[in-house]
Order: C-alpha cells, then structure tokens, then sequence
C-alpha cells in the first residue's frame, strides 16, 4: 500500500481560500450597514404635539427611494409602531404634487418628501383632523 505524503500545502490553500469568502461576505454587511440610507428609505417620525400619539412621519433615503418606496415605508411604520387592538388608529397621507416621482438627489440635501403622513390614536383623532383638514382621513 503507497504511503500517502501529508498534503499541508493543499490544506493551507482552502483555509486562505475560506478566510477570503469570510471576509469578503463581512466586508459586504459592513458596506451595507453604512450605506443603507442610499439603498432603502428610513421613516422618519415627529411628535406633532407633547404628550399625545400624534406623529408626523416621512421617509428619507437616496436615490433609490423614490415616493413608491416612501409610501411603502411610512405605511411599515404606521403598522409596526400602531396596534389597533389597543385602540382605533386614525390617519391622512398628505401627497406633495411639487415633487416629481423620483426627486432624492446623489449629495447629502435630501429636499422634500415626496408624501407626510399624520397619525395618531383615536382618542387624539381632534389633532389629526386639524391637521388634516385638505386630506382624507382613515382609520383601522
């Protein structure tokens, strides 16, 4: 029976081979993590009124999120952060016609959303309806 010779130069190749996917793939999530603004649209959400559920909320991002990627992420936002169980929701989305349908700029000046959302529990639905006197308002 032929003696097989110890192969450690092989066995070092797959481990560099390894260790590059590693971090490679590493390397990835990192530049994603940090540029993630650039690729989806982050909520943004403002207290309309101290001590009240009312908010304000927008989304922000790069040129990527254009006003179909921002009305998906504010109503995320209304959905994950409101629980109609614990009472109604109310709700009006405001369209800003000024701002063409893909508007985010490549430099840090986002310029304005292209839709703002005004939401709010039930109990204080007398804010929103101020607030959203020219828009319809929802409720779930």
């Amino acid at each position: 029976m032929a003696q097989r010779t110890p192969q450690v130069l092989r066995l070092l190749q797959y481990v560099c081979v390894g260790l590059a996917l590693i971090a490679s793939v590493e390397l990835f999530k990192y530049s994603f993590r940090v540029n993630y603004d650039w690729v989806h649209c982050t909520p943004v959400k403002e207290q309309l009124s101290q001590g009240t559920s009312a908010y304000k909320i927008f989304s922000v991002g790069g040129p990527s999120c254009d006003k179909r990627g921002e009305f998906k992420s504010i109503m995320k936002k209304m959905a994950s952060d409101y629980q109609p169980q614990v009472d109604g929701v109310s709700f009006c989305i405001k369209e800003s016609k000024d701002v063409p349908p893909i508007h985010y700029p490549t430099g840090t000046p986002k310029g304005k959303p292209g839709y703002v959302a005004y939401v709010a529990y039930e109990s204080d639905s007398p804010l929103i309806s101020e607030v959203c006197q020219d828009a319809t308002i929802m409720h779930f």
